[in-house]
């Protein structure tokens, strides 16, 4: 099949100098280390006047705001250095563009990233993601959370060591679905090597037992008109953005254990290091905290990388 697609994918990578921030690096090596992105490798720094206290002296303002600024400067240039420095080691291993951005922190860094994100119109943010499961994180905040409950831009919570090139997918059967295949088989339409599952789970007692294959065997086996559609529907999404559909197997069956528990179950006997869920427009805070699919998966994983689409 001709390849269609002709734009990259354009990831936007958070990086701070910590090993959660490092994981990103690796985990990008092996997952695209054959792969045409481009990648924006972006540092938030606080500047040097907010540890600084108010001067009324006019005389005395003006020569700590040129010291100030000279020392700004100077961060802000050794900050650039550094991250030049990790895309020429990057180039090595990875045939991407790569641009650097170094921004200073004014008010929460979270609304940063986001507001930056959307005016580059990036594709994905990469973060290194910490503990999730103490409930006083989630009550006093913190960069990586507050950007899973507010980033329209889809967010990467890079975790764990060793990572492969298997993608597991929660597939939903509605609009969220659609938009989860749409992102996938453009992220990796020109990925030759990765291997796909859409998985999803029916209701314990509805007529479809189990599936196991390609797009094209669902939808010859479905009769269900309106599940039939959908499934043209997510055929058509992959083939527009250039991945072939036999990259990718789709997996449905009966649960018992609920939604998140199954995932979880496959996740682990298939060994996939990399996870897919959808994220429904936000609602607040409390749905979100309370016990969705998605928050429970990235409670669990410590040791895999979570992508999170809203």
């Amino acid at each position: 099949m001709e390849n269609v697609k002709t734009i990259d994918p354009h990831l936007l990578v958070c990086y701070d100098g910590t090993p959660a921030s490092t994981k990103i690096i690796s985990y990008l090596k092996e997952l695209f280390s054959s792969v045409s992105v481009e990648i924006t490798l972006l540092k938030i720094i606080p500047h040097p006047s907010a540890s600084q206290s108010i001067e009324t002296d006019l005389y005395k303002k003006l020569q700590k705001e040129a010291i100030l600024e000279e020392k700004a400067k100077e961060v802000f240039l050794q900050a650039e250095r550094e991250l030049k420095e990790i895309s020429e080691r990057l180039k090595e291993a990875l045939p991407a563009k790569f641009y650097t951005r170094v921004l200073f922190k004014y008010g929460d860094i979270a609304e940063g990233i986001i507001s930056f994100s959307k005016e580059n119109l990036f594709d994905a943010i990469l973060v290194g993601r910490r503990g999730l499961s103490k409930i006083a994180t989630y009550i006093l905040g913190g960069v990586t959370h507050k950007l899973i409950i507010a980033s329209p831009v889809p967010l990467w919570l890079i975790r764990g060591d060793n990572w492969n090139k298997k993608i597991f997918v929660s597939l939903d059967l509605s609009e969220i679905g659609l938009r989860l295949t749409d992102y996938v088989s453009f992220i990796f339409a020109n990925h030759k090597d990765v291997e796909i599952t859409f998985f999803h789970i029916f209701y314990p007692f509805s007529d479809l037992k189990y599936f196991e294959g390609n797009v094209e065997e669902l939808i010859e086996l479905t009769k269900n008109e309106e599940y039939k559609e959908f499934f043209i529907n997510i055929k058509n999404r992959i083939l527009e953005n250039g991945l072939s559909t036999e990259k990718i197997k789709f997996k449905l069956k009966r649960g018992f254990l609920g939604p998140a528990g199954e995932i979880i179950r496959e996740v682990k006997k298939g060994n996939y290091t990399t996870v897919v869920v959808g994220r429904r427009g936000r609602k607040g805070f409390e749905e979100f905290f309370l016990g969705s699919v998605s928050q429970k998966i990235i409670s669990y994983f410590d040791d895999r990388t979570i992508w999170v689409v809203n």
